[in-house]
């Protein structure tokens, strides 16, 4: 599907721009120039001292309002860049802390001087206060330029107005009003409230708009971060040619931060920058304009223009933005709405750097590395994050989820629930046992912690069983569950008010957390058994088959399910704990749960483990299908304890534990150095049932194809039983692996003696 299709249709893209031309032939053509950049930069310069008596936590970098170029190595190895990986943290930019504080203040700034002349680097800021009282700034905004543009205007003295849609956030609204901004809301989207912005501010004399949309003033300021990244990459020992690509990554609205920044960058660094822009999957706006060759409402294209990235909820694209960076721009990419948290949470784990979630919209490349998004060792990535500082604490809680780790620490058939002392949030609710994950702790890990500091108890953890994400009016949560037992101690009230042991059944009589719910409605679904899963695959045909290859079985014990079908299940099963659980209900009843059962053996890689676990079923395998099931790969690595366990397997008075032990030297003895002793063992066992003789004809036909020069003095020998004889010699006529000349001779051996 072509890239216009896969816009209009909502889906995530890598767009790559034909119409990208080389710097030194585009640049030329453009209204604008380097000059213009350096002017900018000149003014901001000026006007550091009075932005230092304004915003005194500029002071450090003597007014300039410039924000940190940060590598960011964690999370460049958990994303899997192969090149050098930074963030630019626009997010952290004084005084409105976004990438719109660098353009915003600049253009009221400039505006400023405009209105007062040179003199105004002469006054005060309350001279400066006094003589703009009169006059008013207005602008529309879904937030980030609101707030540059309201913060850094009524701390001039202006009288300040934000025109915002209904995309902002209630936190924005709420902060400029603290400012002294007074904020127009309006239900329409970016582009009503810029309209009805600028339709106030014309209908006064005394009204500047900053028209986001079309100002230059306003591109300039952007650009001038272009000229800052080049000294700081200098310091960051980052060298940009064209065998050292930089690849710039930058979120879009209505286009003007990334337009400026691009424009910038291009004068700095030429062809050696790639520079994307990154939208929303349902606002686009820009990469709209790229594919219909205008500035096109993503509203006519069949899109809702709606995002949860607020300053990028723009329908249309600047005309001035598209104009200027059509062949300037290497491409595009689209996200969709559900990867910005993603993305967040990553660089917030990774890096300790909060963004909000539009500026997260950046990490979206990472999603094309090698498919329309070149990588290397010789590159170097910069993900610009356009907004966060200003983010409140309350809302920076709901956004960057707490990873918390819970418990279902089994007893039995019952688990532990604890109640929530009333002190604390939720308190009175049930909740499983559990806490967040702290610095580069797994959630086995913390589980195991937060059991030993809750409960004064030990567990084990098995397997991950559930996880579920939920957001509480202060914080959002995700929650994963784990089985678990204890091991040692008793669990004690250390912090909650009350622990109780339950069944499955039992839970939806009792008031859970919230962020419980979901796990607690899907216990019956999650904890269904092996058997079960086993029962979805019965052929009823099959098992009339199986039955009589399984004599000794009585009716109704084998249902019929095939082995391809029994290793499907156990492979799913393994290492979790419905598996634990259902091993230790021994006996079983159906033929194909003890087939399960030994399957379930075979996948075990510890050794130890695999010696208890046989120890534990052998006694109840009743059938030589499951014995002959039986083949553990531990034994595969371990062969010496195997070795030491064989002579406790030959002497039981359990039929099949016999023959089990027979195959375990068949299998794993009968080539190297202790074929002789393996022949020597089995030769000595003396049983009388049938399916230990015919373990043991099978064991000394499979030695004389392995091993002949071993095996012949004990065929030649024979054995005490006729019958036994017969079976041994029935199975090496019928052996592929013997060559006739050797079974002339067995048949001379042993067939003298039936």
């Amino acid at each position: 599907m072509d890239s216009f299709n896969l816009l209009k249709i909502g889906c995530p893209q890598a767009w790559t721009n034909a119409e990208l031309g080389r710097a030194e032939d585009v640049l030329p053509r453009l209204r604008f120039t380097l000059d213009d950049i350096l002017d900018a930069e000149a003014r901001l310069e000026r006007f550091a001292p009075l932005i230092m008596e304004l915003f005194p936590e500029t002071g450090e970098a003597g007014g300039i309002i410039e924000s940190p170029l940060t590598e960011t190595k964690r999370l460049r190895k958990k994303l899997g860049v192969k090149g050098r990986l930074f963030v630019k943290r626009d997010s952290e930019l004084p005084i409105a802390g976004s990438v719109k504080a660098r353009g915003g203040i600049y253009e009221v700034l400039k505006h400023t001087e405009e209105l007062l002349g040179e003199a105004v680097f002469t006054m005060s800021a309350a001279e400066i206060r006094e003589r703009l009282r009169g006059y008013t700034v207005q602008v529309g905004s879904t937030g980030n330029l609101g707030l540059s543009i309201g913060i850094m205007s009524a701390a001039l003295g202006y009288r300040a107005v934000v025109h915002m849609s209904s995309d902002a956030k209630e936190w924005k609204k709420k902060l400029l009003r603290e400012k002294g901004v007074t904020v127009v809301e309006y239900e329409g989207d970016y582009s009503s409230a810029v309209k009805r912005g600028r339709e106030a501010s014309d209908a006064d004399p005394s009204s500047y708009f900053v028209d986001d949309e079309n100002s230059v003033p306003l591109f300039m300021g952007y650009a001038v971060a272009a000229l800052r990244l080049k000294k700081q990459l200098e310091e960051q020992n980052v060298t940009v040619d064209e065998e050292h690509p930089l690849c710039v990554y930058l979120p879009c609205g209505v286009g003007g931060a990334p337009g400026g920044i691009c424009f910038g960058l291009k004068q700095v660094f030429g062809d050696s920058v790639n520079c994307r822009f990154v939208e929303p999957t349902q606002a686009p706006c820009m990469l709209a304009a790229f594919l219909t060759g205008r500035p096109t409402p993503v509203t006519e294209l069949g899109l809702s223009g709606r995002t949860e990235a607020d300053g990028l909820a723009v329908g249309t694209a600047s005309a001035l933005v598209y104009d200027t960076v059509k062949n300037l721009v290497s491409g595009e990419l689209t996200v969709p709405d559900g990867m910005l948290s993603i993305y967040q949470n990553l660089l917030y784990r990774q890096e300790k750097i909060f963004i909000e979630p539009s500026s997260a919209a950046a990490y979206a490349f990472t999603e094309w590395l090698g498919d329309g998004i070149p990588d290397g060792r010789n590159y170097t990535h910069i993900a610009w994050a356009t907004g966060g500082r200003l983010v409140p604490e309350s809302e920076r809680k709901r956004q960057i989820v707490t990873e918390v780790a819970a418990g279902v620490i089994w007893r039995g058939d019952r688990f532990l629930i604890a109640k929530r002392p009333e002190n604390k949030a939720r308190g009175g609710l049930w909740e499983f046992v559990g806490g967040k994950l702290e610095d580069g702790e797994t959630g086995a890990e913390a589980l195991i912690r937060e059991c030993r500091e809750e409960l004064g108890a030990e567990i084990k953890v098995y397997d991950r069983v559930f996880e579920s994400e939920y957001r509480y009016p202060d914080l959002t949560v995700r929650l994963v569950f784990y089985n678990a037992e204890i091991i040692s101690g008793e669990p004690r009230l250390l912090e909650h008010s009350a622990l109780e042991w339950i069944l499955p059944s039992e839970a939806e009589g009792y008031e859970f957390c919230p962020a419980d719910a979901d796990f607690v409605r899907l216990l019956p679904e999650i904890y269904s058994s092996p058997t079960e899963d086993i029962m979805s695959f019965v052929d009823e045909q099959y098992g009339v088959f199986q039955q009589k290859l399984v004599p000794n079985l009585g009716p109704g014990v084998i249902v019929g399910v095939r082995i391809p079908e029994l290793r499907e299940v156990a492979k799913g099963a393994y290492g979790k704990y419905n598996a634990v659980r259902f091993m230790r209900e021994l006996p079983h009843y159906y033929y194909e749960e003890n087939l399960l059962h030994a399957l379930l053996l075979c996948e075990e890689k510890d050794c130890d483990t695999a010696v208890k676990g046989l120890d534990a079923f052998l006694p109840f395998v009743d059938n030589w299908a499951v014995c002959d099931a039986l083949r553990p790969k531990a034994f595969r690595k371990h062969p010496d304890l195997l070795w030491e366990k064989i002579p406790e397997y030959l002497a039981s008075r359990h039929e099949f534990t016999v023959r089990f032990g027979i195959e375990m030297l068949m299998v794993h003895f009968l080539e190297g150095e202790r074929a002789r002793e393996a022949l020597e063992r089995v030769y000595a066992v003396k049983r009388g049932e049938y399916y230990v003789k015919m373990a043991k004809a099978w064991f000394f036909a499979e030695a004389a194809a392995k091993a002949w020069d071993e095996a012949r003095g004990f065929l030649e020998k024979g054995f005490e039983e006729k019958e036994l004889d017969s079976m041994t010699l029935r199975k090496c006529i019928d052996s592929f692996r013997i060559s006739d000349e050797k079974k002339v001779q067995v048949r001379r051996w042993l067939g003298k003696k039936i």
